[in-house]
C-alpha cells in the first residue's frame, strides 16, 4: 500500500462508503457525539442537517471538501475516527470496522491499513466477490453471502481472528442461545427443542408456520429435526474437542453458515406466542 499525499475531491461513492460504515446504526458504528468530536480533528466544527447519521456525515464530508478543494479533509477525518488509541479498550470494535471499511473501499482502489490511515492498494477490485477475496476476511465473503446479521454478531471476534473451528462452534451456539433467550426456557438440546416446539406428548409452543394442514404440521417437525440435527452435528462435536486436529474445510465452513443463516430467518418469522 502507499499512502497518499494532498488528495484531490474524493468520489462521492468513496464518501458514501466510509459515512455508511462509520455511522451506521448499530454497533460498530460511531455514536453522534463520537462523529462530532472525530469531525473537529479535521477542522469541522458544523454537523450538518439530515435524516440520520449517515446522511448527515455524508454531506458533511462532501461538501466541506468542495469548499476546501481537496480531500484532506476526508482522509483526516477517517485517520481520527480510526485511530487504533480509541480502541485500545475494544480491539473487536476496530478490526469490524477496518473489515468493513476494507470490503468497500478496495472496490475503489482503496483501504484502511493497520494504523487506521487511508492507503492506495496495488489490485483494486472489480466484483463483489473479488472484493470479498481482497479485503482477505471471512467476515467480507459472509456479507457477500447474505449471512444473517445474528450469526455476523454472535461470531464477530473469531471471524476476524479467521479461526473457522471456533467461529462454527460459536456460530452453532447462537441457535439454542436465541431460542433460550426468546422464550425463558433454561434448557438444551433435545430438551430444549421439545418443550419449544412440541413433541409426541407435548403441544409447541413456538411454530414455524400455521400448523393449518398436514403439510404444514409436517415442515414444522422437519425444522425441529433439522435443529437436532444441527445441535448433533456441528455443536456437540465441537464443545468436546480442541482445535488441533479439526480444522474445518472453508467450502464446507459457508455451507455451514449458509444453513444456520436459514434456520435464523426461519426464526426471524416464526410466532413465538
Amino acid at each position: 500500500m502507499r499512502r497518499m499525499l494532498n488528495p484531490p475531491v474524493y468520489d462521492l461513492a468513496v464518501t458514501e462508503a466510509i459515512s455508511n460504515v462509520l455511522a451506521q446504526t448499530d454497533y460498530p458504528g460511531l455514536s453522534g457525539g463520537e462523529l462530532v468530536a472525530v469531525l473537529k480533528h479535521a477542522k469541522v466544527f458544523e454537523f450538518e442537517d439530515g435524516p440520520n447519521k449517515r446522511t448527515r456525515l455524508l454531506h458533511t464530508l462532501h461538501n466541506t471538501q468542495v469548499r476546501r478543494g481537496d480531500g484532506a479533509t476526508l482522509v483526516v477525518f477517517l485517520a481520527a475516527a480510526m485511530d487504533p488509541t480509541r480502541y485500545v479498550n475494544d480491539h473487536v470494535r476496530f478490526h469490524s470496522l477496518q473489515a468493513q471499511l476494507n470490503e468497500v473501499l478496495v472496490l475503489h482502489g482503496l483501504g484502511v491499513n493497520d494504523a487506521g490511515k487511508l492507503m492506495r492498494v496495488k489490485q483494486r477490485a472489480r466484483t463483489l466477490s473479488e472484493a470479498a477475496e481482497l479485503a482477505g476476511t471471512l467476515h467480507a465473503e459472509l456479507r457477500r453471502r447474505g449471512c444473517h446479521e445474528q450469526l455476523l454478531t454472535f461470531c464477530r471476534e473469531e471471524l476476524l481472528a479467521q479461526s473457522l473451528f471456533h467461529a462454527l462452534s460459536e456460530a452453532a451456539k447462537s441457535i439454542p442461545d436465541r431460542v433460550r433467550s426468546t422464550t425463558g426456557i433454561a434448557l438444551d438440546g433435545a430438551e430444549l427443542y421439545d418443550e419449544v416446539f412440541g413433541s409426541k406428548t407435548k403441544s409447541p409452543r413456538v411454530t414455524i408456520n400455521a400448523l393449518a394442514s398436514p403439510s404444514q404440521e409436517s415442515e414444522h417437525r422437519g425444522f425441529k429435526s433439522l435443529l437436532l440435527g444441527v445441535h448433533g452435528h456441528y455443536r456437540n462435536p465441537r464443545a468436546h474437542s480442541t482445535r488441533l486436529g479439526s480444522e474445518e474445510d472453508r467450502t464446507d465452513f459457508l455451507d455451514a453458515f449458509a444453513l444456520l443463516s436459514y434456520i435464523h430467518r426461519r426464526l426471524d418469522h416464526a410466532d413465538f406466542g
